[in-house]
């Protein structure tokens, strides 16, 4: 494998992080937790892994730093780098309206 740059790590972050704060908001509905909790919860939560995932937060393993680093696989040896860690975690909020959008317009009832 090799590691490149063709100038699409961030979408493909975006798009990693709006999965995960989609997969916290079906598992939160799925236990029918109240609306203004699970949109909460969602935000928190998809705020805090993305956080891990991005080396914002420490983690240790047998008293070594662990720190990951996304890499998207493009193609049969290719992974796409973003020169470092991901940034997910500052997309997570701006993410939120759009994932509960759907929920909104099945309802009725308008993002503010």
């Amino acid at each position: 494998m090799k590691l490149v740059s063709h100038g699409s790590f961030d979408s493909k972050q975006l798009a990693l992080a709006e999965a995960i704060l989609r997969a916290i908001r079906s598992e939160l509905e799925s236990v029918d937790a109240p609306p203004e909790l699970v949109k909460q919860l969602t935000g928190s939560i998809g705020f805090s892994v993305t956080a891990i995932l991005d080396d914002s937060r420490s983690i240790e393993v047998e008293g070594k730093a662990l720190s990951p680093v996304i890499t998207f696989l493009v193609g049969n040896d290719e992974l796409e780098f973003g020169g470092g860690n991901s940034w997910m975690h500052e997309y997570v909020y701006r993410l939120l309206p759009a994932v509960f959008a759907e929920v909104n317009a099945q309802d009725g009832t308008h993002e503010s």
